[in-house]
């Protein structure tokens, strides 16, 4: 674990992750990079996808930024737009959609340092922004 200390990460210094379908994930802060029990970062979602239905191993939060969203559990769609809010329990199954005409930037709050997603479809079980962290499961 790295040591927790105070710090400002530039532009430059955020990794980018491309998880396929045009979906791009930034990446914060975590256990590994901070030293925080938190992980946070922003997803771009362009228009017309989605993220395939999923759960976490922890407590999620979701603050859309800008752009038109639909959110997916418990078997129903409910819209989100921008500075609205969207919490998950960990396990609870869920995805977004884009529905608007511009991209969705979202920003995710995970109460963990270490976060897994595990696909509903598949029942495989994947590393946050790890190599089969895709937007899609591979089939």
């Amino acid at each position: 674990m790295v040591e927790k200390q105070a710090m400002v990460r530039t532009l430059a210094a955020i990794d980018q992750f491309d998880r396929g379908n045009g979906v791009v994930t930034r990446l914060f802060c975590n256990e590994a990079i901070c030293g925080a029990q938190v992980t946070t970062g922003t997803t771009s979602l362009p228009i017309g996808k989605s993220v395939a239905m999923h759960h976490h191993n922890c407590d999620e939060q979701i603050v859309i930024l800008s752009g038109k969203a639909e959110t997916e559990f418990e078997g129903q769609r409910r819209a989100v737009g921008p500075m609205e809010v969207v919490f998950i329990p960990a396990g609870q199954v869920h995805c977004f959609h884009n529905v608007g005409t511009v991209p969705v930037e979202m920003l995710f709050i995970y109460d963990a340092g270490e976060v897994t997603r595990t696909f509903a479809a598949t029942g495989e079980t994947v590393v946050h922004l790890g190599a089969g962290d895709r937007a899609q499961p591979a089939r």
